[in-house]
């Protein structure tokens, strides 16, 4: 019985070690968006047209004033019916070198980004999250625009 008691112990601190390690933080900020490549236009025999291998540079001011630097690579496409969708995915760095990793999936022109972190290095190593970014204003020729993005990411 007292292998099983201590073992038992064993696990809860365990369990306190990793809870006490996770930070879960709520991250706010606003993204400058500029688009370097337009990707390469596509349209398929049933009239949906798209665009593939886009990119993207962002500088993301978060609220608490961190400042860092996005790279996002995606692909979108629109039905004939004029229904858009599209996914892809980022890297965004930070000043000392951590950076985390993360998907995206489009909706419907207006609505927001989900985004998903997929992992990182450094602080992030493991990270995991989500969140939302809605575009609040865009230039003229699409080349530019600024979104607002909130959501949490708890690292280990």
């Amino acid at each position: 019985m007292k292998k099983l008691y201590t073992g038992a112990i064993g696990a809860f601190a365990i369990c306190l070690v990793f809870t006490a390690q996770a930070d879960t933080m709520n991250v706010e900020g606003t993204i400058y968006w500029v688009q370097i490549s337009q990707g390469q236009a596509v349209e398929m025999p049933n009239g949906t047209k798209g665009r593939t291998l886009m990119r993207n540079h962002g500088t993301v001011v978060r609220a608490n004033g961190d400042v860092s630097s996005q790279w996002c690579t995606g692909h979108q496409g629109v039905l004939a019916s004029g229904q858009a969708g599209g996914a892809g995915y980022c890297t965004s760095i930070s000043d000392n070198g951590d950076m985390i990793y993360y998907s995206y999936m489009l909706g419907e022109e207006g609505e927001p980004v989900a985004w998903t972190v997929m992992g990182g290095s450094g602080a992030f190593e493991g990270a995991t999250g989500s969140g939302t970014s809605t575009t609040t204003s865009r230039r003229g020729d699409g080349q530019a625009w600024t979104s607002q993005s909130k959501g949490s990411i708890t690292t280990m």
